[in-house]
């Protein structure tokens, strides 16, 4: 009997975070993951890796030596947290924004819980998102090596040369861009 108890116990102890975390993800929610992007970082071609609006949660890396990234998380969204980049920086455009460089080693970040425009510029970055939301990709024009992502569960792609047209996270309603 000692052990139908505890065993209950156990599995009620359990699921009582696993639908905590349920709860938090929406129905409509679709998933972004990128794999060691790159574009170019100077030049008349300087263009940002990953331009991304998202309601939900983001985390990721640049492991790249020339690495910036901007994160708006608006009044209401909790803090973003970046490591291995130093002290933040304001952005001119917004009052909420903020910007980070990375060093040589690069540089990790999460935006988690909230509603977060996230630009990304450099080499070697690697996200993954989880939400609904927008993005815009883009990697090295007359490159196989400019990394791959992912967009609510497909196969994976090749970054492309050029920015893509706003590519849709997640699902408004019954439809997606599947």
């Amino acid at each position: 009997m000692r052990r139908i108890v505890f065993s209950l116990a156990v599995l009620v102890g359990l699921a009582t975070p696993a639908a905590a975390l349920a709860v938090k993800d929406g129905p409509n929610d679709g998933t972004l993951v990128v794999k060691n992007a790159t574009a170019p970082t100077d030049g008349p071609d300087k263009t940002a890796v990953v331009r991304l609006t998202i309601t939900g949660s983001v985390i990721g890396q640049v492991t790249g030596q020339s690495g910036r990234i901007i994160i708006d998380g608006g009044a209401k969204s909790p803090a973003p947290e970046v490591t291995g980049a130093g002290a933040p920086h304001d952005v001119k455009a917004s009052d909420t924004a903020q910007a980070w460089t990375g060093d040589v080693d690069g540089f990790k970040f999460r935006a988690v819980g909230g509603t977060y425009t996230i630009v990304i510029y450099g080499s070697g970055v690697s996200l993954v998102a989880i939400g609904n939301g927008s993005v815009v990709l883009t990697g090295t024009p007359d490159s196989t090596t400019d990394g791959r992502y992912s967009l609510n569960g497909d196969d994976f792609k090749s970054l492309p040369g050029v920015a893509t047209k706003p590519l849709v996270i997640g699902t408004a309603g019954p439809s997606s861009n599947a």
